[in-house]
């Protein structure tokens, strides 16, 4: 399905928008699981283009929106790192995430962007030259509150359906606030 963004006024595939619905109160609130009734309106999924939103004759925005959003998309996809972790289709530390690779049951590789170097580098290595996807986008910090842990380093998913839920979730994410080019599709490879 496709949508007319609120802001730009260009039309654009549902999964490349964010929809916003109008509270009881008025206050136009982000819709992240598209599911929230009422009256609606879609942007762009683009920090620049929600914080253009205006007060309109029928809701207000709050000043915080597109930070708000940022925050919900982030939560967003560590819950579903979370959620494929309470699913048991996650391996954690270094040595699972090798032994994952090297077995082939590795379907995306998750490494913490503050984790060091040579530990990171050496299993995306090995993932790359295996085809699976590698992320290193979330700290440690997060990535252990999403897994329930202290900290985590190193991590694999071992499920396709949940590897491909966790790359949606981290990707609109990145490309919400800027870090990924919009044209890029999935995570790093």
């Amino acid at each position: 399905m496709e949508f007319a963004c609120h802001v730009t006024g260009k039309t654009l595939p549902a999964h490349d928008l964010l929809r916003f619905c109008v509270s009881p109160e008025g206050e136009l609130t982000p819709d992240i699981g598209n599911k929230l009734p009422g009256a609606h309106i879609w942007v762009s999924a683009r920090k620049p283009c929600v914080a253009a939103l205006q007060n309109g004759s029928e809701w207000y925005v709050p000043e915080d929106l597109s930070c708000r959003v940022a925050g919900l998309l982030g939560a967003r996809a560590r819950n579903m790192l979370g959620l494929a972790r309470a699913a048991g289709k996650i391996v954690l530390g270094f040595a699972k995430v090798d032994a994952a690779l090297s077995g082939g049951r590795a379907t995306m590789v998750v490494s913490a962007c503050d984790g060091a170097r040579d530990g990171r580098a050496k299993l995306a290595r090995k993932a790359q030259a295996a085809g699976v996807l590698v992320v290193e986008f979330f700290s440690a910090e997060e990535l252990g509150l999403a897994m329930g842990r202290q900290d985590v380093i190193h991590s694999a998913v071992i499920d396709a359906q949940w590897a491909a839920k966790i790359d949606e979730a981290a990707h609109r994410w990145q490309v919400y606030i800027g870090t990924v080019p919009s044209g890029q599709v999935g995570g790093q490879k």
